[in-house]
């Protein structure tokens, strides 16, 4: 059985001065998040829509998505702090954008991350939470990143 989020962890959608705190969440996260990404983060956060996970006025997750067409969305970027992951806080924010989505007649979510086919420990943990949270594997994009590694996309039917 997987441990209960905290009661006082809210979702709700960024505004304009929560920037800065997802900003920091995500350079902490340098496992997930290296330093070459937080400037395309910056500019999700200024074009896309995201939700957040407050806990008060601590910013402890986040979730950016595009909506693609009248049938696709897709997760851009998604992370919480460290000292939060499995408690059910990045489960609940994909439970928000999913019912979110799915009010809007959006069918199918769409995910990517790094491959199974790198061996980097960090992505095995994102690659199981998207697993575990119903999202199947489309395919994998050979030397999709700068560096030449792949990418894995997933899907999820709303």
């Amino acid at each position: 059985m997987r441990p209960r989020p905290p009661q006082a962890f809210h979702i709700r959608a960024m505004e304009p001065d929560d920037k800065p705190a997802i900003l920091a969440l995500a350079r902490s996260l340098t496992q997930f998040f290296p330093e070459d990404v937080i400037e395309l983060i910056s500019q999700s956060l200024n074009t896309r829509p995201v939700l957040l996970g407050d806990l008060g006025k601590e910013v402890v997750g986040f979730l950016v998505y595009a909506v693609r067409d009248s049938h696709t969305a897709e997760i851009v970027w998604m992370g919480v702090k460290e000292e939060y992951h499995g408690l059910g806080l990045g489960s609940l924010m994909l439970d928000t954008l999913e019912k979110t989505l799915a009010d809007q007649g959006i069918q199918k979510l769409v995910a990517s991350t790094l491959s199974y086919t790198v061996k980097y420990k960090p992505f095995e943990k994102v690659r199981t939470f998207y697993y575990h949270r119903g999202f199947t594997s489309m395919g994998i994009q050979n030397n999709y990143y700068e560096d030449g590694m792949d990418r894995l996309i997933l899907v999820k039917n709303l």
